[in-house]
C-alpha cells in the first residue's frame, strides 16, 4: 500500500488508472483575481531554493526526472523551470511540481491556468499543465489537464492554457506542471488568473451516511434479503450458479459464528488464510475481518494475525501490549488510514484475549514504516546491537534514517541518496556476521527479525527510486512483502496458523492482467499454494472514506458485466462464495474466465476470479470507517 491520496486521475503508459496524490498546503487568499493575491508564488520561476533543485514556493508531487534551474535559457526573467528524464526514468512515468491554494475565499468562479512551454525530444508521454479541485468531503470534484494538446517532440516556446471551475464551497485548488515519459521540458512564465465575470455552482457533496449499529444477534433470512431493485441482470446460468454458491453472512459484530461453519472444511488443511478488502477505509470491511479473525482463532486454531504494517512496529506494539491499551498498540503500529475505529476492535481483542484460549499474536510484514513509533523502533534496535558489535557504524544510523526520511519525503533527489542501499546492506551483513554474539544479548527472534528489516530497508531505500505507483516500484515492495512474510512463516513462527490482512491488491494469487504488476500474494502462491487460502472482499455501493476522517468517496452501483453484479444476483446483503471447490462448467465460467471487478470500488480491474482467489466476500452497502479521537 502506497500512502497516496486518491485524487487526480491520470492514464500511464500501458498501465491501468491509477490514483495520483498532489500535496497538499495552505496559503492565505482574497477575493483578487491576480496569482499573488489567490496566494501563488514564483510563477516565473525567479526564486530558487537553497539547496534544493526546486523553485521556491513549488512542492515535487511526483518525481520520476531531474528538475533544475536553468538560467541559460528562459522565456521571461534570468530562469526557467527544466525537468528532463535521466537513466533511472522508467518508460511512460511522470514528474509534477506544484502548488495548493485554499479554494473557499475565491468566490465560486473559473480559474485559468496558462505558462509557455518548450521541448526537446519528448515521446511516450507529453508535457502537461494540471488542475484539480478538492471539496470539503470529496477529492477531485473538478479537474483539467492539457491531455492530448500537450506537447510531445521538439517544440519551441510555445504558450498554454487550461481552465477550471472552482465552487465556492471548494476546499482546495492544486495545480501543477509537469513531464510524462522521456526528454526534456521547460516551463517559464505560468500565470494564474480569475474569472470574476463567471459564477460557478456549489458542488454537490457526498455526505456520511449512518453507520450500522453494532447488533450482535445473527440476521435472520428477511433481513439478509438483498431488495430485487438493487440487483443487476445477468446471465440466468450465473444467476442460478450463484444463488446456489452463496452463503449468508448473517453479521459484522457477533460472536455467535453459527453462520461460519461452513468455512471449517474449507480451511482445516490451510496454514495461511489472506484477508483482503478491494478498499481501505471501509467500514464494513474492517468489522467482517475482525470477526472472521476472532472465529479463526476461537474455533481453528490461528495464532498469529500479519498485518500490512511494518515488521518492527507491530512487534514492537504486541512486546508491549501488557503495558499498553488496545489503542496505543493500534496507533504505534498501523498507517493512518487502517488506524480506524472499527480496526480497534481487533486491537482491544488481541489485549484481551478469548476465554481459554492463548493471546493471538501480531505481526507486520511490510518493508515501510508504520505507526507513530514505527520509525523510532527501527532505528532503536539497529543502534542497540549496532554499539555492541560496531559503534562508528551504529553513529551512522541517525544520518542514514534521515536522508532516507528526506527522501521519502521528497526533500532530496534522488542521486543524493544513491548510496542508502548499500548502507543498509552493511547494516544487515553486519548484523548477520554478528547474529551468534548478538542473541546472547537479545532474543534470537528479535536479532533475525532486526536483520530482516535492515534487507527490508535495502529495498525500501531502491524503491523510492522509482515513481510510488508504477509497476517497478510495485513489485520491488510486494516481492520484499512477500519475503518478509515467508520469514515470518518460516523463522520467527514456524508452528503457527497464520492470518493476513492487507488490500486485495496485495493478498490475490494472480491477475487475468498480464502486464499487472506482480504482487506478494503471487510470490507467496508460487511457494506455498497449497496451504494458503485467500479471500478478497468487495463492494457493491455506498461511501467509502478517501485516505482522510472527513474525505467521502460514494460508491456507484454494480455496472453491468463486473464481478460485483454477479456477487449481488446471490441476493444477500453480505456473502461468501468459494471458487476452491469449484469445476469450471457453463454455469460457473465467470469464476473462470478474464473479467473486471472494481479496484477501490470504482476503477475496472482485469481479474480471473477463481485464479486470483479462493473465495470472494461480497458487501453490498458500505460506510466510511471512522477513527478514534
Amino acid at each position: 500500500m502506497s500512502f497516496l491520496r486518491p485524487h487526480l486521475l491520470l492514464k500511464q503508459s500501458g498501465k491501468p488508472l491509477f490514483y495520483i496524490g498532489l500535496a497538499l498546503a495552505s496559503s492565505c487568499v482574497t477575493t483578487m483575481a491576480s496569482a499573488a493575491d489567490l496566494g501563488a508564488r514564483n510563477l516565473g520561476f525567479e526564486e530558487w531554493q537553497t539547496g534544493q533543485s526546486l523553485p521556491s514556493g513549488w512542492k515535487m508531487l511526483m518525481e520520476a526526472h531531474t528538475v533544475s534551474a536553468d538560467c541559460e535559457l528562459a522565456k521571461e526573467g534570468k530562469c526557467s523551470v527544466k525537468i528532463e528524464s535521466n537513466e533511472n526514468t522508467p518508460k511512460g512515468a511522470m514528474t509534477v511540481i506544484g502548488q495548493t491554494l485554499v479554494a473557499s475565499t475565491i468566490g465560486g468562479h473559473p480559474l485559468r491556468l496558462s505558462g509557455w512551454i518548450k521541448t526537446r525530444d519528448v515521446k511516450n508521454g507529453r508535457a502537461e499543465l494540471l488542475f484539480q479541485v478538492d471539496g470539503k468531503l470529496k477529492k477531485a470534484v473538478a479537474e483539467a489537464t492539457l491531455a492530448k494538446r500537450g506537447p510531445t517532440g521538439s517544440s519551441d516556446w510555445q504558450r498554454f492554457e487550461i481552465k477550471v471551475p472552482v465552487a465556492a464551497n471548494a476546499a482546495l485548488v492544486h495545480f501543477g506542471a509537469g513531464l510524462a515519459g522521456e526528454g526534456t521540458v521547460w516551463f517559464d512564465d505560468v500565470k494564474l488568473e480569475m474569472d470574476e465575470s463567471i459564477t460557478v455552482p456549489d458542488i454537490a457533496e457526498t455526505r456520511k451516511p449512518a453507520r450500522p449499529q453494532k447488533n450482535m444477534q445473527l440476521q435472520d433470512d428477511q433481513s439478509l434479503v438483498l431488495p430485487a431493485g438493487l440487483i443487476p441482470a445477468i446471465a440466468p446460468a450465473w444467476q442460478t450458479n450463484i444463488l446456489k454458491n452463496a452463503h449468508s453472512l448473517r453479521s459484522l459484530f457477533s460472536d455467535d459464528f453459527n453462520d461460519l461453519q461452513f468455512l471449517k472444511p474449507l480451511l482445516k488443511d490451510k496454514r495461511i488464510v489472506q484477508l483482503g478488502e478491494s478498499a481501505h477505509g471501509v467500514a464494513e470491511f474492517n468489522w467482517m475481518k475482525t470477526r472472521l479473525i476472532k472465529f479463526l482463532h476461537q474455533e481453528m486454531g490461528f495464532e498469529l494475525i500479519a498485518m500490512e504494517a511494518s515488521m518492527t512496529a507491530a512487534d514492537a506494539a504486541y512486546a508491549n501490549l501488557n503495558k499498553t491499551s488496545g489503542l496505543e498498540a493500534m496507533r504505534s503500529s498501523q498507517f493512518g488510514t487502517l488506524a480506524t475505529d472499527e480496526a480497534l476492535d481487533l486491537f482491544n481483542y488481541l489485549k484481551q484475549g478469548a476465554a481459554g484460549k492463548p493471546r493471538l499474536m501480531l505481526a507486520g510484514f511490510d518493508n515501510q514504516d508504520s505507526g507513530y513509533l514505527g520509525h523510532q523502533n527501527i532505528i532503536a534496535r539497529f543502534k542497540s546491537m549496532l554499539t555492541i558489535i560496531d559503534p562508528v557504524l551504529a553513529r551512522q544510523v541517525d544520518g542514514t534514517e534521515e536522508k532516507l526520511n528526506a527522501l521519502l519525503n521528497k526533500q532530496i533527489p534522488v542521486t543524493a541518496a544513491s548510496e542508502l542501499p548499500e548502507h543498509y546492506k552493511l547494516i544487515a551483513d553486519t548484523l548477520f556476521k554478528n547474529r551468534a554474539k548478538l542473541a546472547k544479548q537479545f532474543p534470537a527472534y528479535m536479532v533475525d527479525m532486526t536483520i530482516q528489516e535492515a534487507r527490508s530497508r535495502v529495498t525500501f531505500s531502491q524503491q523510492l527510486a522509482f515513481p510510488p505507483i508504477s509497476n517497478e516500484s510495485t513489485e520491488m515492495r510486494d516481492q520484499r512483502m512477500a519475503e518478509n512474510l515467508n520469514f515470518l512463516a518460516d523463522t520467527i513462527y514456524p508452528k503457527k496458523k497464520i492470518i493476513v490482512w492487507a488490500h486485495n491488491f496485495h493478498i490475490a494469487n494472480d491477475w487475468a492482467d498480464k502486464a499487472h504488476a506482480k504482487t506478494m500474494g503471487i510470490w507467496m502462491a508460487e511457494k506455498r499454494r497449497k496451504e494458503m487460502y485467500t479471500i478478497g472482499l468487495y463492494m457493491g455501493r455506498g461511501v467509502l472514506g478517501s485516505y482522510g476522517k472527513e474525505s467521502y468517496t460514494e460508491i456507484a452501483a454494480p455496472p453491468a458485466g463486473s464481478m460485483e453484479s454477479i456477487l449481488a444476483n446471490g441476493r444477500l446483503k453480505m456473502s461468501f462464495v468459494d471458487f476452491s471447490l469449484a469445476k469450471p462448467d457453463a454455469s460457473n465460467s465467470w469464476m473462470f474466465s478474464p473479467g473486471y471487478a472494481r479496484y477501490w470500488g470504482m476503477t475496472p480491474e482485469a481479474i480471473t476470479p477463481a485464479k486470483a482467489y479462493d473465495a470472494v466476500i461480497y458487501i453490498d452497502s458500505v460506510t466510511p470507517s471512522e477513527y478514534p479521537h
